[in-house]
Formats: C-alpha cells, sequence, structure tokens
C-alpha cells in the first residue's frame, strides 16, 4: 500500500521557509506521524530531507534527488518510480509540496491532519482533494489543549475503487 502523510491548515498549506506552519506546537500530531510511519518507507524530496538534518529512524529513508544524499543509511532515487520500486516495506510520501502533487495519482490512501487554522506566511501546498476520487473514512477531532496550540483532526482519505 502507498499512502501520504500530511498537515494542511485550513487552506491546504503545508510549510514555509523549509519548517512547519505551525513548528512544534502540535506534538500529538509529531507523535501520530511517528506511529504511523515507524518500521516503514519514508519518501521525501530533497528540501524535505535537508530541513530535517538526519534520517528518521526506524523508518527506510528514501530521498528522491538528482544528486546523491551521502548520507548513510538514506537511499537516492532520481524519481518516485524508482523511490516506489526501492522501497522495501510499506510506503508513506512525506512531502515536500512537488512530491505530494507528483505522487498523489500513485496513493491508496492518504493520512490528513487538518489543522483548525490558517497560516498567511505559507509558500508551500497542498494539492486540492478531489472528492470524486478520494472518500474520507475516518476523522478524528482533537481540540486545542495546553499541548497542542490548534485544534486538528486526523483524517483518512481512501481511494474510490474504479468501476
Amino acid at each position: 500500500m502507498k499512502s501520504i502523510i500530511v498537515a494542511v491548515d485550513n487552506k491546504l498549506g503545508i510549510g514555509a521557509e523549509n519548517d512547519l506552519l505551525w513548528m512544534r506546537d502540535l506534538p500529538d500530531d509529531l507523535a501520530y506521524f511517528k506511529r504511523l510511519t515507524t518500521g516503514t518507507s519514508v519518501i521525501m524530496g530533497r528540501n524535505t530531507f535537508d530541513s530535517m538534518g538526519k534520517p528518521l529512524p526506524n523508518r527506510e529513508n528514501i530521498v528522491v534527488s538528482h544528486r546523491p544524499v551521502g548520507v548513510p543509511g538514506v537511499l537516492t532515487a532520481t524519481s518516485l518510480k524508482s523511490a516506489y520500486e526501492l522501497a522495501r516495506y510499506p510506503i508513506f510520501v512525506m512531502g515536500g509540496g512537488r512530491i505530494y502533487a507528483d505522487a498523489i495519482d500513485d496513493m491508496d490512501r492518504l493520512y490528513v491532519t487538518e489543522v483548525a487554522a490558517e497560516f498567511p506566511q505559507a509558500t508551500v501546498f497542498f494539492p486540492s482533494i478531489d472528492k470524486t476520487i478520494w472518500h474520507e473514512t475516518s476523522r478524528e477531532h482533537h481540540p486545542a489543549d495546553e499541548r497542542n496550540k490548534y485544534a486538528f483532526d486526523f483524517v483518512i482519505y481512501d481511494k474510490t475503487p474504479a468501476l
């Protein structure tokens, strides 16, 4: 199974200045990301990898780039197709914006954290989710609290089966 995992604001903003819009203000989303992706193959673009500074532990890290990453434990693929072929575990595409746009049609499932806020500084966006292709199969609401600055929903979208 191939999945995307992403957190978006009300306007599908996902980042600015090579970082998350909400910085570290949603620790429950980071824990959700870790829980879902541990033991999987995570595929990302070069800018996403560079923004993290190191490979994610307990995951097979695959970076789509025309330049070798040169970091032990990180595989480099020159295309999404070759990244899929390198993956030995269930696939989670984790960004950035161009990778999401190129990968969305190949996916079976979308794990979307919908953050109930708008960040005008957003410069990177997730593509629109076509509701004729994707249907919501799960939604779990989380209000803002002492740990999480913003309310958010964990939403799962599955691809509508072809007729």
